[in-house]
């Protein structure tokens, strides 16, 4: 069999690994797996945390790296090494210390552990903000509270709240931090608040994969993105070929150069379709 056109395979997970039920279909685990049987190998791309991205990655039952915290650090699962992380320079974390003080928001720090391991730690709990602490109360046993927060390095901070708190949060960040930071306000309906998330601002799934590919020789247009929300699009965009699931918003649709087809198994068809045409049904 020829060498593939595509060498590594940039996979968002919700939305695009899992279908709508959180789930890893049969289907699509098959096809990942003969993709990377095939020399394409898979990069697992996911705004979680290593821990909840850990489960999925193993899964698969193949060697996929994982790009998590959104695209903050890359991580092995197979021995919870770390291949590339985006640390916030000493005298930028000091100063984002200084601003979540002034504005009275304990600060989230996501630690780079193994998977079994504390995955982040706080400031102080309880707050008395009842959205900080609610976050924090769900993933304790996960969770170390106080300690030196002066040692070690800050890759992925965030703040805790009520949307507006968060949103004129993160323009204070903005306003003076100005380009050296990537911030984002979402809400997962896990939880009672809003997120205000503060990374490096080169920090991304994109240039995380492109981490991953410069490591293993892969140049940008050997590589297949495939997702399905607005943070994928730097990397459909910036990839060989970039695929949108069938579901995701027109912004998502429009960037891509493929769409795959709707359903819990259409990145399964895409990959046989698409990347796997030689290898015959199976």
């Amino acid at each position: 069999m020829s060498r593939p056109r595509y060498r590594l395979l940039a996979l968002d997970v919700d939305g695009t690994l899992l279908n709508a039920r959180r789930e890893l279909s049969p289907a699509v685990k098959a096809a990942v797996a003969r993709a990377a049987a095939a020399g394409i190998r898979p990069v697992v791309c996911t705004g979680r945390r290593y821990r909840r991205a850990w489960p999925i990655a193993k899964e698969l039952g193949i060697d996929a790296p994982v790009v998590c915290n959104s695209g903050a650090i890359v991580k092995e699962p197979a021995d919870d090494s770390t291949l590339w992380r985006a640390d916030l320079p000493p005298d930028l974390t000091v100063g984002l210390l200084e601003l979540f003080a002034e504005h009275g928001q304990p600060v989230v720090a996501y630690n780079d552990r193994g998977h079994d391991e504390p995955d982040f730690r706080v400031s102080r709990y309880p707050s008395g903000l009842l959205p900080f602490d609610d976050y924090v109360q769900r993933n304790l046993e996960h969770a170390e509270v106080g300690g030196d927060w002066t040692a070690g390095a800050f890759f992925h901070v965030c703040a805790v709240g009520a949307l507006g708190e968060m949103i004129a949060f993160e323009r204070h960040v903005r306003e003076r931090f100005g380009g050296r930071v990537r911030t984002f306000v979402q809400r997962s309906s896990a939880y009672l608040g809003t997120m205000c998330e503060v990374l490096r601002a080169d920090a991304g799934k994109w240039s995380a994969v492109l981490h991953v590919a410069d490591a293993w020789g892969v140049p940008p247009e050997e590589i297949c993105a495939i997702g399905d929300d607005v943070n994928d699009i730097p990397m459909l965009q910036g990839a060989g070929l970039g695929v949108a699931m069938a579901h995701a918003p027109d912004e998502v649709l429009a960037a891509a150069d493929l769409i795959a087809p709707a359903g819990d198994d259409g990145l399964a068809a895409f990959i046989k379709e698409h990347l796997l045409p030689d290898l015959g049904p199976k």
